[in-house]
C-alpha cells in the first residue's frame, strides 16, 4: 500500500521530535507554515497532527497549536476515545493544576477552594476512628452496597439534608465519591454526543469538564447579582430542549452569588412548565445564613436532582458526597456506579456518618460561616481600595470572589507571573461555557487568614500595575 501524504508528514515531524528539534512542552509550527514546509494542504497537516496525537507524540485540540508531550510509550498507534478527545476542550491541565495547588507551599494561595485546615474537627475524627477500629474489620474495611450503607444514608437525611430544609427517604439517596461523581453519573445516563446542557455563565469548571467529556453542547446563561437570568433562559430555549439545567443557587462557584428568592421562584416555575430537569449543586449551601434555602426545599411538581458534598463543609479528602433523586433514577445511577467503583469507600462513609451523629454539626457550621464570612468582608474591603480588580459581586458567604482585570491584561499571563511571586489564583476562562472570562480571575479565600488575604491581594494589584 502506498504511503499517504499525511503519514509522510507525520513521520517527518516524529523524526524531528525524536531527534530533539522539538522539545517536550514546545509548540509545533503553525498549520499554515507546516503546510508550506511540506508542500501539502492544511487539511493534510491536520490529519498528520491527528496521527501524531494518536501515537502519543503531541497533545492537540482543534482550537490550538499542537504541543509536544513525549515520544510514544506504546509500540503502536492508540486512538484516543471520544471522551478523552473532548476532555481537552476545557483546558486539560486546569483541574490537575487545582489539585496540585492544594498541596502548594505558596504563601498567598487563592487558587483552590477548600476548607480552612484549622476548622477540621481533628479530635472528632480521632474519636470516630478509634471507635471504628474497635469494630470487626469486616464491617469497617469490607464492601458496602453501591447505594451506600443504610446507616450512612439515614444519617445524611436526618443530620444533613433536613438541615437544608427538606427531607427524602434514605432509599432516594445515593452516596458518591464527591459530588462531581454524581454529576458524571447523571451525564453518562442522560447525555449523548450533541445533546444540550444548560449552565450558568460562568459556572463550576469541573462540571464543564464532565459535560464536554460526554460530547454535550453547553449553553451558558448569564448570571447577575441575583443569580441566573431566567428571562434569558426562557428566550434562549424556546426552540431547544436541553437534557437538564445545572445550577448552583447558593454561594455560586466562581462568583459567590446567591440566587434571590424571586429568581428561584421564576426558575422553578419555568422548570415545572417546561419539564426540563434541574440539577442543583448545593456544595456551599450550609455556609449561607438562614434565608438561602435550596431549590429542592420547594420542589413540588419540579423534576430536580440534588447534589451535595462533605468536601466544602468538612474535609475534601474523605471524598464523600451524595445525590437525591426519584427511585427509578436512583436505580439506574446505581447500575452505572457499579461499573466504575462498585461503591464509595466504606471507611470514608463511616467517618462521615460518625461526624454527623456526634451532635456538633450546628456548632461546626456556625463557626465556618463566621470564619469565611469575615474573610469575604476582608476581600471586599481590599478590593474597594484598589482599582486593578473589579469584583463581579460582593458575596457574603461561600469561598470565592470573581474579579475582572484591567483591559489588556490576560488572566493566564498574570497567573504565570504571579505564581513566580508566591501568589496563586484560578484564571477565569475555564469557568466559561463559551470561552469568555479570559480577563477574570477567581480568588478562593476560604483557607487563607485575613492578614494574608489583604497582603496577597495588594501584592497582586501591584503586579497588575507592573503589567499595564
Amino acid at each position: 500500500m502506498a504511503t499517504r501524504q499525511y503519514e509522510v508528514v507525520a513521520h517527518a515531524i516524529a523524526e524531528n521530535i525524536l531527534q530533539g528539534h522539538f522539545g517536550i512542552g514546545s509548540k509545533l509550527p503553525p498549520e499554515r507554515a507546516t503546510a508550506g514546509q511540506y508542500a501539502v494542504s492544511r487539511s493534510t497537516v491536520r490529519r498528520a497532527w491527528r496521527e501524531l496525537e494518536a501515537m502519543g507524540y503531541i497533545m492537540w485540540s482543534d482550537q490550538s497549536t499542537p504541543i509536544v508531550v513525549r515520544p510514544p510509550q506504546w509500540p503502536q498507534r492508540v486512538e484516543r476515545s471520544a471522551a478523552g478527545r473532548l476532555a481537552y476542550d476545557t483546558s486539560p491541565t486546569f483541574l490537575g493544576d487545582l489539585m496540585q495547588a492544594a498541596v502548594s507551599s505558596a504563601r498567598y494561595n487563592f487558587e483552590i477552594g477548600m476548607p480552612d485546615p484549622d476548622l477540621l474537627p481533628i479530635q472528632d475524627f480521632q474519636q470516630i476512628l478509634r471507635e471504628l477500629f474497635s469494630y470487626p474489620s469486616r464491617e469497617v474495611f469490607g464492601y458496602s452496597p453501591t447505594l451506600g450503607l443504610e446507616r450512612v444514608r439515614r444519617a445524611i437525611v436526618e443530620e444533613f439534608i433536613m438541615r437544608r430544609g427538606f427531607a427524602v427517604p434514605p432509599a432516594n439517596v445515593l452516596v458518591t465519591a464527591g459530588s462531581l461523581q454524581g454529576l458524571d453519573l447523571l451525564t453518562r445516563l442522560w447525555v449523548r454526543r450533541g445533546d444540550v446542557i444548560v449552565t450558568e455563565s460562568p459556572t463550576f469548571a469541573g462540571a464543564l469538564h464532565v459535560f464536554r467529556s460526554h460530547g454535550a453542547e453547553v449553553i451558558g446563561i448569564p448570571i447577575d447579582a441575583s443569580g441566573i437570568r431566567v428571562d434569558v433562559l426562557e428566550s434562549s430555549l424556546r426552540t431547544i430542549q436541553p437534557r437538564f439545567v445545572y445550577v448552583q443557587p447558593v454561594g455560586q462557584n466562581p462568583t459567590g452569588v446567591t440566587m434571590s428568592r424571586e429568581r428561584q421562584a421564576q426558575l422553578m416555575a419555568w422548570a415545572k412548565k417546561s419539564g426540563v430537569p434541574l440539577v442543583e449543586d448545593d456544595a456551599y449551601g450550609f455556609l449561607a445564613e438562614t434565608g438561602a434555602p435550596p431549590l429542592s426545599a420547594d420542589a413540588v411538581g419540579v423534576p430536580i436532582v440534588y447534589l451535595n458534598t462533605f468536601s466544602k463543609i468538612l474535609a475534601p479528602g474523605i471524598r464523600v458526597g451524595f445525590l437525591t433523586a426519584p427511585s427509578d433514577l436512583i436505580r439506574q445511577l446505581v447500575s452505572l456506579k457499579q461499573l466504575s467503583d462498585l461503591h464509595t469507600g466504606t471507611l470514608s462513609q463511616l467517618v462521615a456518618e460518625g461526624w454527623l451523629r456526634q451532635g456538633r454539626v450546628d456548632a461546626h457550621i456556625q463557626r465556618a460561616r463566621t470564619v469565611y464570612g469575615a474573610r469575604l468582608k476582608t476581600v471586599s474591603k481590599v478590593l474597594k481600595s484598589v482599582s486593578e480588580l473589579t469584583p463581579f459581586a460582593e458575596p457574603s458567604h461561600g469561598f470565592y470572589v470573581f474579579a475582572q482585570l484591567p483591559a489588556g491584561i490576560s488572566a493566564q499571563r498574570l497567573h504565570n507571573r504571579a505564581s513566580e511571586r508566591d501568589i496563586l489564583f484560578a484564571p477565569g476562562e475555564p469557568f466559561s461555557p463559551h470561552g469568555d472570562f479570559s480577563q477574570w480571575i477567581r480568588l478562593a479565600v476560604s483557607a487563607q487568614p485575613t492578614a494574608q488575604i489583604e497582603t496577597g491581594i495588594r501584592r497582586l494589584a501591584r503586579l497588575i500595575d507592573d503589567l499595564l
